[in-house]
């Protein structure tokens, strides 16, 4: 039992694990509409009008991963608790490394009922580990996260005092050769063809997001914000429907700044889920539902594909790709998160659904 205050009268909570009125399910929404849109990305069949309009081109649900995860990265790195960051790596690694071994083998054994002369190529499983891509491409995502996280780490851990000045001036530095095109010209044009590719050249585009997440978290930006919560909802309401009205007369050309765009729009979205009424709600069964329903958008990220291959042909809805089939994905792959966790939620492979 916990108890919390609202309104000068105090009442319970009952919570097994965690406090329910510390957990902002705005942001919780919002990533969990960010994981339904990355299975759209990849399930459903589009055309370029609808392409545009579901996704867009810049495709903000994956910047945003990023920058909420480094926001609520900020506490465990900055207080340097050895337990937590260890906790945090494994929940990351224990994924990418395990979801990719077993996909690996699943792949390599029905092959070889096929073909007997079918060999294992231990030189994908190296690449997989050590790029997070050629096994199971989507996740170079969780390597970047993984790089990026090992390294604000070390600048942490190395610059106790003035890490978020490093870590600023490392970020002015990383966004001008990125976006000024010498990173293409240098290094990415010649070796488009190289696995690692895929996953290193996003690590410069998303620092500039994960740094402002961190930040933000740095100086409790929800907190403060949070008394003025109507009116910075409004400001990013109004700012986001400005930009999407002018974005071909103005934004779309300024190259150079594009980062710096993506990353305000991001932190309007952010502020506007961050803000929402949910702390409002009393009712413990509301709220363990909430939290329940968005819970396990990684473990629906790390699953999405291999269940998606495998509904194709078989249900007809996703093989048609439509926003029906969509959904009936997302629905498995929480069902098969929800059911993993619970068996597993004693061990450490409950980070394989979470």
């Amino acid at each position: 039992m916990r108890r919390y205050k609202n309104k000068n009268k105090y009442k319970l909570i009952k919570s097994d694990n965690f406090d329910l009125k510390k957990i902002n399910i705005g942001l919780q929404l919002l990533r969990t509409i960010c994981s339904f849109l990355i299975v759209v990305c990849h399930i459903y069949d589009f055309d370029r009008f609808h392409h545009k309009i579901i996704l867009g081109k810049n495709r903000y649900y994956i910047i945003t991963f990023f920058y909420i995860s480094f926001y609520f990265s900020y506490n465990t790195l900055a207080s340097r608790n050895i337990p937590k960051i260890k906790g945090r790596y494994k929940r990351m690694l224990i994924p990418y490394i395990i979801w990719p071994l077993l996909f690996y083998l699943n792949d390599k054994f029905n092959h070889y009922f096929y073909n007997k002369n079918e060999m294992f190529n231990y030189k994908y499983l190296y690449y997989q580990i050590i790029t997070g891509c050629k096994i199971y491409g989507i996740f170079w995502f969780l390597f970047d996260l993984i790089f990026l996280t090992l390294f604000f780490t070390i600048i942490v851990f190395l610059f106790k005092k003035i890490f978020i000045f490093v870590l600023f001036i490392f970020t002015i530095f990383i966004y001008y050769f990125f976006y000024s095109n010498y990173a293409n010209i240098l290094i990415f044009n010649k070796y488009k063809k190289v696995p690692a590719h895929h996953a290193i050249r996003p690590n410069l585009e998303f620092f500039i997001f994960a740094f402002t997440g961190f930040y933000l978290s740095s100086i409790q930006f929800i907190n403060k914000l949070y008394k003025y919560r109507i009116l910075s909802s409004i400001v990013s309401i109004v700012s986001l429907i400005f930009y999407v009205k002018y974005y071909n007369a103005y934004f779309k050309k300024i190259i150079f700044f594009k980062g710096v765009i993506r990353d305000i729009l991001v932190t309007f979205f952010f502020i506007i889920f961050s803000m929402l009424p949910f702390d409002k709600i009393d009712n413990v069964y509301i709220l363990n539902v909430l939290n329940k329903i968005t819970s396990f958008t990684g473990g629906i990220y790390y699953i999405h594909i291999k269940v998606g291959e495998f509904c194709k042909p078989r249900i007809r809805n996703v093989k048609k790709g439509n926003f029906k089939g969509c959904c009936l994905i997302y629905i498995f792959c929480y069902s098969i998160c929800f059911l993993g966790n619970f068996i597993f939620q004693k061990s450490q492979l409950k980070f394989l659904f979470i």
